[in-house]
């Protein structure tokens, strides 16, 4: 079951018990049935938070694997959540009836302040309100989808109008599950699957280049609820690229993320 009119896509997901219902709001660029990266990544962040973030555990990476498309229809999911003190893993599995078709790895730490902080060497952006330009990426239809509708973007560096190092403030215009509060971690992971959108490197009307996986590594959750994604990709002539994001709040960088890309030409 899906939600697909406009009337009703107040949301990205809906959960009914076990069900998880994505809304016409997960979908991505590269096929209309099927989910942008940013939509699964924030739903997975915000199960695996659910599950450790009451004992006071906070997200320092999450691994998302992406098996086949995750598809705009029902899911469910299980969360197994390891032992341990200052450290905790949690596992959250998506399945479309009995296929996986997603799995993410969180690693919980049990933070313990201390006296010093050693700051970022990387660039800060522009913060948001000196940005206006829309990200608007050449050859990707302006239809109803998490990275157009869902999502709200300001170019703070670069251009998406061609190839090369770009960089966009991201902000989430809907909740992202329905009746729950889209925590920062929900935020940032939905956010840093846009790097390869971003940077890109070939063009769109003639190659797909989706992301195989995500990594990313947070020092600390996002202040605000815009979050900026700072990205450059690189692709070999095999057809393997990969994506880095520097990601940021309007306080500076907070950390990274990483896309492995499978990149192929578009049937004729």
């Amino acid at each position: 079951m899906t939600e697909n009119t406009a009337a009703k896509n107040t949301c990205v997901f809906r959960i009914q018990g076990e069900r998880i219902l994505p809304t016409a709001l997960s979908r991505g660029p590269w096929n209309p049935n099927a989910q942008h990266g940013g939509a699964p990544a924030g739903l997975i962040a915000g199960l695996a938070e659910e599950a450790l973030a009451p004992e006071g555990y906070q997200l320092v990476r999450l691994t998302l694997e992406l098996f086949r498309p995750v598809p705009v229809a029902e899911l469910s999911a299980t969360v197994d959540a390891e032992a341990g003190r200052a450290v905790r893993r949690v596992r959250v599995t998506l399945r479309h009836g009995d296929k996986t078709v997603a799995s993410g790895l969180a690693v919980m730490v049990r933070s313990v302040p201390i006296s010093e902080r050693v700051g970022s060497d990387e660039r800060t952006l522009p913060p948001p309100a000196q940005c206006h330009e829309q990200v608007r990426i050449p050859g990707m239809d302006d239809v109803e989808s998490f990275h157009y509708t869902a999502m709200e973007s300001k170019l703070a560096g670069g251009s998406t109008l061609r190839p090369g190092p770009a960089a966009a403030w991201l902000r989430l215009t809907v909740p992202l599950v329905e009746g729950k509060e889209t925590t920062p971690f929900m935020r940032i992971a939905a956010a840093s699957d846009f790097g390869n959108g971003i940077s890109w490197s070939m063009p769109l009307d003639r190659y797909m280049f989706a992301n195989t996986d995500l990594t990313l590594y947070i020092q600390r959750p996002p202040v605000s609820a815009w979050v900026g994604v700072d990205s450059r990709t690189w692709i070999e002539p095999s057809g393997i690229g990969i994506t880095r994001s520097v990601l940021h709040d309007e306080s500076g960088p907070l950390g990274y993320a990483q896309q492995n890309l499978l990149v192929r030409e578009r049937p004729a």
